[in-house]
């Protein structure tokens, strides 16, 4: 006999009838799945939707460039190559065309699936916030293949009262319009929705919302970002559900194993930085414009070399090359040091210590919350925001090709070396273009790509040694 589960359903809903629950083919999961599943069908489902979240990041990751239905086209591709129709369908659906028994299954283990992920993370912070952002994009990615249509459709059953505006409303605030959304060609024929400026952050922060008394009027194509933000209000709220449903079933082994599985096949990159983000030795002050022109990655590098230039670097710059310089084993004292030596080049010492000092030892754990604030991965590096006049963020990525190409020539890359990573640069595989630069400055190949500038870091001193030690025999 094949072993069942029956879920426990928090409100009323009809058994008798899915087509009463599974309406749409995107869904807030705000609800417990209902009726009874197979062990085996758990299982399954639960794995494909983890393969759907890894290969979202690895499309995350590769694809930066690309807008987010560019994205969205290449993971339906990814998802076929793996024999993933169901779930590709899915993703690609304008919105809710059909209800045929095919349709309502496909929804139903979209259902399932999500709520047993879920229940796995639930007690793994580490892997809660991976699941969170995998979730997040791939929600984004799925509203955005929606037609309006279905985006109407998707509001009416979730009860959002997102109202458009009026043409004759468009036409008193016309202007307005078309200076908050210049990428927008024709005003004419552009649906604008009436939302409150709460659920617009994201958009009122890259200035493409006009707001007027509490209200932002957002196009209906940026609305993904509304509902997104809603969406990850909901997935917080739920995780606390999540870890009751997990605790409810501690006893029951055949669940247990199946979300012992799930949590151990989830590979974070915090997983990663355990495993290779050892400091390998003490780093001292004088070491550190050697290794900066050997072991450092390109960012870590530009860093180093407009700090030894300027004498100073905006907050993000400090910001993240200080967790750097912690991360590779220099000392509190030497930092303090480091950063004083540069700065009261252009500024006295008592601002020095009023303006930065406590930024130092806050970040090294001694100030504040004291909190043990970790380097920045690659992912954090890649989405950061840079000015003008910043020197932090990625270089393949943020800085402007002619001036990356000065870099490289200044790191001593001959016209075909840099040809290749400007190449890999342009085309948005920012990885691979620091994968590259990697290769031709250690002069071996490398299978993996980095994750982290300290693993990079690592590897380099790693690789330089055992360079040494052979030459030397």
């Amino acid at each position: 006999m094949t072993s069942t589960m029956r879920f426990q359903v928090p409100v009323k809903i009809s058994l008798e009838n899915p087509n009463d629950v599974y309406l749409h083919d995107l869904q807030f999961y705000q609800n417990a799945p209902f009726g009874t599943a197979t062990l085996d069908e758990l299982r399954e489902i639960s794995e494909t939707r983890l393969k759907v979240l890894s290969l979202v990041e690895r499309v995350h990751l590769q694809k930066l460039t690309m807008s987010i239905s560019q994205r969205r086209a290449m993971l339906v591709k990814e998802l076929q190559k793996e024999k993933l129709d169901e779930f590709a369908k899915l993703i690609d659906s304008p919105g809710c065309k059909s209800h045929t028994d095919i349709d309502i299954h496909a929804r139903r283990r979209d259902h399932i699936s999500h709520f047993v992920l879920r229940s796995a993370v639930a007690f793994n912070a580490l892997k809660k916030r991976w699941f969170f952002k995998q979730e997040a994009r791939l929600f984004k990615w799925r509203f955005s293949s929606l037609d309006s249509k279905g985006i109407k459709q998707f509001m009416s059953i979730n009860n959002l009262n997102f109202t458009l505006i009026s043409e004759s409303e468009k036409e008193d605030i016309r202007e307005y319009l078309q200076m908050s959304s210049p990428y927008v060609s024709d005003i004419d024929n552009i649906q604008f929705y009436r939302v409150s400026f709460v659920h617009t952050t994201n958009l009122i922060k890259k200035r493409k919302v006009f707001i007027k008394e509490g209200d932002a009027f957002v196009p209906e194509e940026e609305m993904a970002f509304v509902f997104v933000s809603y969406f990850k209000r909901i997935l917080v709220s739920s995780f606390e559900n999540a870890r009751e449903a997990r605790a409810n079933l501690y006893d029951d082994e055949r669940l247990t194993q199946i979300f012992a599985y799930l949590e151990n096949n989830i590979h974070t990159e915090s997983t990663v930085l355990v495993q290779d983000l050892e400091i390998q030795q003490y780093v001292s002050l004088d070491n550190l414009d050697k290794l900066a022109e050997t072991s450092y990655p390109l960012c870590m590098r530009v860093l180093h070399k407009a700090l030894r230039k300027n004498h100073h670097l905006t907050h993000g710059g400090r910001i993240q090359y200080c967790l750097f310089l912690k991360g590779i084993g220099l000392s509190l004292s030497d930092a303090i040091i480091f950063w004083k030596n540069e700065f009261i080049k252009v500024m006295d010492e008592i601002r020095f210590n009023k303006e930065h000092s406590y930024n130092i030892r806050f970040i090294f754990g001694l100030e504040g919350s004291r909190r043990d604030y970790q380097p920045y991965t690659c992912l954090r590096i890649m989405e950061s925001i840079v000015g003008p006049r910043d020197y932090h963020g990625c270089p393949f990525k943020h800085m402007l090709h002619d001036i990356l190409e000065d870099e490289l020539m200044d790191c001593g890359f001959d016209a075909l070396e840099r040809s290749a990573i400007m190449n890999l640069s342009k085309d948005g595989q920012y990885s691979a273009a620091c994968n590259k630069y990697y290769e031709i400055k250690h002069n071996c190949l490398n299978d993996t790509l980095f994750k982290h500038p300290n693993i990079y870091f690592n590897n380099s001193v790693k690789h330089c040694t055992s360079y040494h030690e052979i030459g030397d025999t």
